[in-house]
């Protein structure tokens, strides 16, 4: 070959001589494309040998090794009148004329495939493991970022699992494992990923699918849970975890570490619960203030509105948090009635976070077209060095 083939005209190459059924060829194309992204930049010619026979060498030896693999491939299909294929002569190459290659052994690729995804399935419930998860949950993040699109995750846990252990025995322990496993696949979607992630924990990605909806989920697999006869009489359920794409984490560290916090929430707050994992996004600092608050739920129906009391925990320029006894759903509108020491304020709100403590749930209600008036009421007594009334109000 004398003339040096760039990356672009190395990839072009190899996927034309490509042998494979079109379901592997799509599969080793995918791989390539990926090897020729910009992060791959001085590892493109090693990267493609290491996926071919799993050699590693430096950048500029391996460029030579693809040049000379080329001309081999030419010369073999020449001598013998039909398409060798890219592997053959890989193969022929450094075995015969490099002689990199001693013993090789040549494994189908379906094979070599199969033998990979049982590496990745947990042996007692048949569902993916760890590993798996890991790796779809970076390929998740990449495909949200790209597209723009959101996803969640749901973390899980069997409550007391130790003393289901402890006094029915580990073969016992082993059939709640299993059981649940099914109940998480009949309840996902094809799409769905379901791992189990360690022990008694299991979590699920839920692709294109909001906090809300990852919420209906773990409601319908309690459902599910609570109409098996194997589930309702030993009395097992779960508490759970769910953070979202990107509002609860943009990296996986922090989607993993604001899902266990959730989880680790809904077991304090009583079990057989789940919490939605909210970080504080709120531009405007929050100040702890006791003020008696009068919420209603805005209903069309105004007679039938029943007014709760309660107080603020905390208030910012953009919303406020507090404690009620009644439940509400995300997105709840409300009518909140603040007792200001310098007068009531009126202002419509929305909840936009939850959490259960042990008798009450607290809420994060984010101020709906805050009015001026309202709004310099609070300047008068909260902090305002910082703040710019032209500027938007975000909770």
């Amino acid at each position: 070959m004398s003339i040096s083939l760039s990356a672009q005209q190395v990839k072009e190459k190899i996927i034309s001589a490509l042998t494979e059924d079109d379901l592997n060829k799509q599969f080793i194309t995918d791989l390539i494309e990926k090897l020729s992204s910009p992060s791959r930049e001085g590892k493109f010619f090693s990267g493609l040998l290491e996926l071919f026979i799993h050699i590693s060498v430096n950048e500029e030896e391996a460029k030579d090794h693809w040049q000379k693999i080329f001309d081999n491939y030419e010369y073999m299909a020449a001598r013998l009148d039909h398409d060798v294929g890219i592997r053959v002569a890989i193969m022929d190459y450094f075995v015969n004329l490099n002689k990199l290659l001693k013993q090789p052994i040549l494994v189908e690729i379906r094979v070599f495939r199969e033998t990979e995804k049982l590496a990745m399935l947990d042996g007692l419930t048949g569902l993916f493991n760890r590993r798996y998860f890991d790796i779809n949950l970076l390929k998740e993040l990449r495909r949200a970022s790209r597209y723009d699109k959101d996803f969640s995750i749901l973390m899980l846990d069997i409550d007391n699992f130790k003393d289901v252990n402890d006094t029915k025995g580990h073969l016992f322990g082993d059939e709640v494992l299993k059981n649940l496993a099914t109940q998480l696949t009949d309840t996902s979607r094809g799409e769905d990923i379901i791992c189990r992630y360690g022990g008694e924990e299991f979590i699920v990605i839920l692709p294109e699918t909001l906090a809300a909806g990852a919420l209906k989920y773990a409601d319908r697999l309690r459902s599910n849970m609570n109409n098996s006869n194997f589930f309702k009489k030993n009395k097992i359920t779960f508490s759970g975890g769910i953070v979202s794409y990107p509002y609860g984490g943009k990296i996986a560290k922090e989607l993993l570490e604001n899902v266990d916090k959730a989880l680790y929430e809904a077991k304090f707050s009583g079990k057989d619960c789940v919490i939605i994992a909210h970080t504080d996004k709120r531009r405007r600092e929050r100040f702890k203030r006791n003020w008696k608050v009068f919420c209603q739920h805005m209903t069309r129906k105004k007679g039938t509105r029943e007014v709760l009391e309660t107080q603020t925990i905390d208030i910012s320029f953009g919303g406020v948090c507090f404690e009620l006894e009644k439940k509400f759903a995300l997105e709840t509108k409300l009518m909140v009635d603040i007792e200001l020491p310098t007068g009531m304020a009126t202002i419509a709100g929305k909840i936009v976070w939850a959490q259960k403590t042990a008798n009450t749930y607290r809420y994060g209600v984010e101020f709906v077209d805050l009015k001026s008036e309202q709004l310099h009421k609070m300047m008068r007594l909260l902090p305002s060095d910082n703040f710019d009334p032209g500027e938007s109000i975000a909770p």
